[in-house]
């Protein structure tokens, strides 16, 4: 049996998606999204993470109950919220994706040991506050708290959440609630070791040019390798949501298309999101695997950091590479609209962007095997490039949909071809200036600015699931 393998790969990039962004008011009680939509729940108390921490022990749960209220509402009331497009459900997986970023920052839900957990029924990572780096990773649902956790009631069926004491005196608190890519567990005051999660296994996940090939080969040869390891990666995502398909259907539990197969779907995918990253093959000294939005610039996926996840590449470089014609282009978002729509100058017709697509470019970022790579210092707040190290990618275009209108993406990988540093006194704000005196940054900024809107497109892809519509191929 044969699947339309390109819809399933939307999959793997929803799935990729709550583990990265949202933005919050100073107020508890309202969230306001990147379009402009305004949330409040007055009938849900606006306990944030470090009143659980201030609470005295015979109120913990109770404040730890209303805290996991209060974030859960916060995502239900996107997912519910008629003035986004229902569409694939992409504007609503943006909005969740962004709110779950936001969520792994110091603030109103993530303050000592508090914070929001996302979990599948499999008991895979979707969102977490303290290890944001091991999305995907597994908890082993047999045991509790876990087990006890994951069978909380559903948030829509007006479900007390479920409490459990662990660890002496500690109350961790859960429910279950709707987004794009079927029902997660929200889960609040669970505070745990990184080493209670077992990692994924990422045995199957190889490549025939891999990450090691490209970094240690001739200079002569690195382009064209890097150039096979990105159609590689291509390839392995196709193949990868193919064969879970075909797994889960195998079993004979499911049909094909229901809401709890495309549950099943997203949670086994959610577990492979690691090994992206982990796997020698896909990752090895400064050679590592993109995926990102085409139009918005938005990361999807960061083979070399997650916490990149759901961030926009519309950054300055302020020192840019002249192409073989001698233009420049300082923003990397415009640079690679360039690059996929063969324009060197002048205006840019991004509708002309389509699968197959695809092209090198040179520009400055952070190397993660070199000093010369690392993170400039404030670079969201500056609105310049993350390194000053210059680096040569090769991107290519990807339909997931098999030309039925889906979501493009961008795979993508990069080359070090020389130690060229910027110097460091370049680095300066290179924000645009907007009349709204806010922070200016399409990456860094949270209000409903036009770059605010743009960054967060990119998050369509790594949403926390996705709604997956397999299809039988005669």
């Amino acid at each position: 049996m044969n699947f339309k393998i390109h819809e399933m790969v939307l999959s793997l990039f929803f799935a990729l998606a709550f583990c990265f962004s949202f933005s919050i008011e100073a107020s508890a009680h309202t969230y306001t999204d990147s379009v402009g939509n305004e949330y409040n729940h007055p009938n849900v108390e606006g306990i944030t993470a470090e009143d659980v921490e201030n609470a005295a022990a015979g109120d913990k749960e109770d404040y730890t109950k209303k805290f996991l209220l209060h974030g859960a509402t916060h995502l239900n009331l996107i997912w519910e919220n008629p003035g986004l497009n229902d569409v694939k459900a992409q504007e609503k997986s943006r909005e969740i994706v962004i709110f779950a970023r936001d969520a792994r920052e110091p603030g109103v839900f993530n303050h000592g040991d508090t914070y929001i957990i996302g979990a599948t029924h499999r008991g895979s990572i979707t969102n977490h506050g303290r290890y944001q780096h091991l999305f995907g990773s597994i908890y082993d649902i047999t045991t509790n708290p876990v087990r006890t956790l994951l069978g909380a009631g559903n948030l829509s069926d007006n479900a007390d959440p479920t409490c459990v004491d662990y660890n002496q005196n500690q109350v961790a608190c859960a429910i279950k609630q709707q987004t794009p890519a079927g029902v997660i567990t929200t889960i609040a005051g669970y505070h745990h070791a990184e080493e209670i999660l077992t990692r994924p296994n990422c045995d199957d996940f190889t490549l025939t040019v891999t990450a090691r090939m490209v970094e240690e080969a001739d200079p002569a040869m690195k382009k064209d390798l890097l150039q096979q390891f990105v159609k590689g990666v291509i390839r392995k995502t196709l193949l990868l949501i193919r064969d879970i398909g075909a797994e889960i259907l195998g079993e004979g539990t499911l049909m094909l298309g229901t809401p709890e197969y495309n549950q099943e779907f997203s949670a086994r995918i959610n577990e492979k999101a690691l090994c992206f990253r982990k796997d020698p093959d896909f990752r090895h000294g400064s050679i590592y695997a993109f995926i990102m939005d085409p139009v918005r610039g938005v990361a999807f996926l960061s083979g070399n950091d997650f916490t990149r996840n759901g961030l926009s590449v519309s950054l300055n470089d302020p020192n840019p590479v002249p192409d073989e014609q001698g233009n420049v282009e300082p923003n990397i978002l415009t640079l690679i609209h360039r690059t996929l729509t063969n324009t060197p100058t002048g205006p840019i017709n991004i509708d002309s962007i389509a699968h197959g697509n695809s092209g090198f470019f040179t520009y400055h970022w952070a190397n993660p095997d070199s000093s010369l790579g690392l993170n400039t210092p404030d670079y969201l707040s500056r609105c310049v490039v993350p390194g000053r190290a210059l680096k040569e990618s090769y991107i290519e275009v990807v339909d997931v949909s098999g030309g039925r209108g889906a979501p493009l993406f961008v795979f993508g990988s990069g080359i070090y071809p020389k130690d060229d540093m910027i110097p460091d006194e370049s680095m300066e704000n290179l924000c645009p200036v907007t009349d709204d005196d806010d922070d200016g940054c399409a990456i860094a900024a949270a209000g409903n600015t036009p770059q605010g809107t743009l960054l967060n497109l990119f998050l369509i892809a790594s949403v926390l699931f996705s709604a997956v519509f397999l299809r039988k191929r005669g």
